[in-house]
């Protein structure tokens, strides 16, 4: 996982991306050596180069783990965390230069490690990303307190909160580059001037006088962005995703303290999105590689969009009001809801039809779409996982519940059949 070389004053480390995992004790170990080399060799060095394999990252030598963490095991996690941070910030205060070289897709732990090193140079078709929001969990092990100190905490929301990715021009512009070259041979050169640089052996928030890009906290522009941002945030996820709330808790609770209790907030709200079963629903669903363009994943798409249309159109002729329907739908984490014109049915509105309560209509459009795709797994042609991502990916089914199978499971057994026992009455009869 780890290979180093020394080359006069100056030690090369390789590291292989996708093993790099704050949560693996094999990759702790192989650190903690790396480190003891390190820190026994510094009064002869003159920097540290690393570098990483240059194969994408991605999160699948991990979810295994993190699909297993239970709430019974939130303290063995909170201290392997707080093991890698001090890992990291060993690293951080070697004394000497320590620079990463990048290129390819730098994403996760990956550009997490690197951002415990004290300059980033980076060829011009690389790309960063902290994609763990997408998955339902926190960024941890540093990602966020040092992302938000690098690049201010308005120019961190979207790496944190939404997980883009950022081109190597866009990185440079945030703050998380020091310098790009579009070739090895210049970015080399950049490498050498940085170790040849006095007194960048430190990380800015270890040097008194720091100040955060973009404004202090309590700045006016970032109180009147802290205001709206919780509110931005449930608009944009309809309140079914813990994962971004909690981020930016731990963005805004972080810059309050010294760095090391940022460290220790954001490994509790790790802790806290991980053991939630929406991260588990979201990294199943990743992990599924079901074909979505086989006949059978497209024959149960159009029967969960026929069906949506029938169940709609029945609410509507039960006097379910058009805006009561979208909120519903909205609520349930639904596509908006097809055929709401006003006209196919508002003569039969008045009708004396007991009204529907809103959280009735929320869950019978999710009940009689499950049952669709339930009908279609019992009839052979897809399996449970499979019907699962179609019915997500292909449909619109809510990701946060797992899908329209898991939906069982998420909402429980029990609430499953008291939504039977009445999710076929009239208004789904009327259709």
């Amino acid at each position: 996982m780890i290979t180093t070389h020394q080359n006069g004053g100056a030690i090369t480390v390789m590291l292989a991306a996708r093993a790099i995992n704050p949560l693996s004790r094999l990759f702790q170990r192989e650190l903690a050596a790396l480190i003891d080399i390190l820190e026994a060799k510094r009064t002869t060095l003159h920097g540290v180069i690393i570098g990483f394999h240059a194969e994408p990252s991605d999160f699948d030598h991990e979810l295994e783990h993190l699909m297993a963490l239970t709430a019974a095991q939130a303290g063995d996690c909170m201290h392997m965390l707080g093991a890698y941070n001090a890992l990291l910030r060993r690293l951080e205060n070697l004394g000497i230069p320590v620079i990463a070289t990048l290129g390819g897709a730098v994403s996760g732990h990956a550009l997490g490690l690197a951002l415990a090193c004290h300059r980033r140079i980076s060829l011009d078709d690389a790309t960063f990303s902290l994609p763990q929001v997408q998955l339902g969990v926190a960024p941890v092990a540093g990602e966020i307190a040092r992302t938000v100190r690098l690049a201010g905490l308005q120019a961190a929301m979207p790496l944190l909160l939404e997980g883009v990715t950022l081109s190597a021009e866009q990185a440079l512009h945030a703050g998380l580059l020091h310098g790009m070259a579009d070739n090895v041979e210049d970015a080399a050169e950049l490498v050498r001037d940085a170790m040849d640089t006095d007194a960048i052996a430190a990380q800015p928030w270890d040097i008194k006088g720091y100040r955060l890009p973009g404004g202090a906290l309590n700045s006016a522009p970032l109180q009147t962005l802290l205001q709206v941002a919780p509110a931005m945030l449930r608009e944009r996820t309809g309140g079914h995703l813990p994962a971004p709330e909690t981020i930016l808790c731990a963005m805004v609770e972080g810059l309050q303290v010294d760095f090391d209790s940022a460290l220790l907030i954001e490994s509790r709200y790790f802790c806290q999105t991980a053991i939630n079963p929406v991260a588990y629903n979201l990294m199943r669903l990743s992990q599924l590689r079901a074909n979505l363009a086989a006949p059978a994943a497209l024959e149960l798409a159009a029967a969960l969009h026929t069906r949506y249309a029938d169940e709609v159109r029945a609410l509507r002729a039960a006097a379910v009001p058009v805006a009561l329907l979208r909120n519903a739908a909205r609520a349930a984490g639904l596509p908006a809801p097809p055929d709401t014109g006003e006209g196919a049915v508002a003569a039969i509105e008045n009708q004396d039809v007991p009204p529907l309560a809103f959280a009735d209509v929320r869950d019978r459009l999710l009940y009689a779409l499950s049952n669709t795709a339930r009908d279609q797994v019992e009839s052979g042609a897809l399996s449970g996982d499979e019907a699962d991502l179609v019915s997500v990916r292909l449909f619109g089914f809510p990701a946060h519940t797992g899908g329209a199978i898991r939906f069982v499971q998420h909402i429980g057994a029990q609430r499953y059949a008291e939504l039977a026992s009445w999710a076929s009455a009239p208004a789904a009869q009327s259709s």
